[in-house]
């Protein structure tokens, strides 16, 4: 017996499965990436039949868990693990790592600065947060207020929270996860106020995990919603750190104080946070639709009003009304997703003043 929604989709225009193949980029990615799916939903670490009769603490640690079990298929399949990613449906606290504490040092540190920072990074010795937004500034990076002041004598940069105001509050994975920090601070060389610039600061200790001299970090507490998360705050009280920790692949402070920066310093240090806006169209797209399909599938099983001549009701989907809230819905998840389809082909053309650009609107 053909069931209700397999009726529906006989009545579509066009091919379902065709259609999915376009928004996966291709027969071969759709056929992989279910192929993954079905791995993960087998495994037991990735259920979530109880997901929402847990507490704030046991979704973190349960979120902790499956970033583990990830590691670990990923190994055990040789399957990259950002791959394997792709298919685990749900919010892990250490997705930053890739998304933008590994891009960062990428994007900004020497290749000398990479070569130490990067394999750490990447055997997760090393756990990292983007420690830019503050409670006074966030997306104006001129206004933050944490300083960053050489120190000629030891040849070392003191990091400081001068104000309440230049705490560092909402960063992810900085309230219980992350040993490091890339903190963005203004940069301040014998009187001179040099710009903001970025600096990997360590904030816990490799064994105990606790804050370091001078650190105060913590969670921020339940959110409306990404509680897997565990979003967090941070300050500063003279911190001092190498002067080789500064990001120095398009700006150079020299032993003694000397200051070099190249015209694309500007638009590099915002690069980590433009790769993210790529990220949310897409993840905004996905999420949109996901809520959609639950919506539209319901309405069209759900029936409702007067018996026809063969005893059933009319399907909720069928009404005009329903149509006019839910269609523009799946319309516009379908914008961002090829919108942010394009951003990434900008994205991979290197051209970071036009993506700047499109992922500002």
């Amino acid at each position: 017996m053909t069931s209700v929604l397999d009726a529906e989709r006989a009545r579509a225009s066009f091919d379902c499965r065709e259609l999915t193949h376009l928004l996966d980029g291709g027969r071969e990615r759709t056929e992989g990436r279910e192929h993954l799916e079905r791995i993960i939903e087998a495994d037991p670490v990735f259920a979530n039949a109880d997901i929402y009769s847990l507490s704030r603490p046991e979704r973190y640690r349960r979120a902790m868990q499956k970033q583990r079990r990830l590691l670990e298929l990923s190994q055990e399949l040789g399957i990259s693990e950002l791959v394997l990613r792709g298919a685990v449906h749900d919010d892990l606290g250490t997705d930053l790592q890739n998304l933008m504490f590994l891009p960062n040092i990428r994007a900004t540190f020497s290749d000398e600065q990479q070569s130490h920072w990067v394999p750490r990074a990447e055997s997760w010795e090393v756990v990292g947060c983007y420690a830019q937004t503050e409670l006074g500034h966030g997306s104006n990076i001129r206004g933050l207020e944490t300083t960053a002041t050489y120190i000629t004598e030891s040849d070392e940069i003191e990091i400081h929270s001068p104000t309440t105001t230049s705490t560092k509050w909402w960063p992810g994975a900085l309230g219980k996860t992350a040993n490091h920090a890339i903190a963005y601070a203004r940069l301040l060389v014998q009187g001179r106020d040099l710009g903001v610039h970025n600096f990997m600061v360590q904030i816990r200790d490799i064994d105990t995990h606790r804050p370091l001299k001078g650190i105060v970090a913590g969670d921020i507490g339940p959110k409306i919603g990404y509680n897997n998360q565990d979003n967090g705050f941070l300050r500063f009280d003279h911190v001092r750190i190498p002067r080789t920790q500064m990001a120095m692949r398009h700006a150079t402070l020299h032993k003694g104080g000397e200051y070099v920066a190249q015209k694309a310093r500007q638009a590099a240090s915002y690069s980590s946070m433009t790769f993210v806006r790529v990220q949310i169209v897409m993840h905004s797209g996905h999420a949109l639709s996901r809520a959609c399909t639950i919506a539209v599938r319901y309405s069209a099983v759900r029936q409702q009003g007067s018996a026809r001549e063969d005893g059933s009701e009319t399907p909720v989907l069928d009404y005009t009304m329903q149509q006019q809230r839910l269609l523009p819905l799946v319309a516009t998840s379908y914008a961002f997703h090829f919108a942010g389809v394009h951003m990434r082909t900008i994205l991979a053309s290197g051209d970071s003043g036009a993506l700047h650009v499109a992922s500002s609107g």
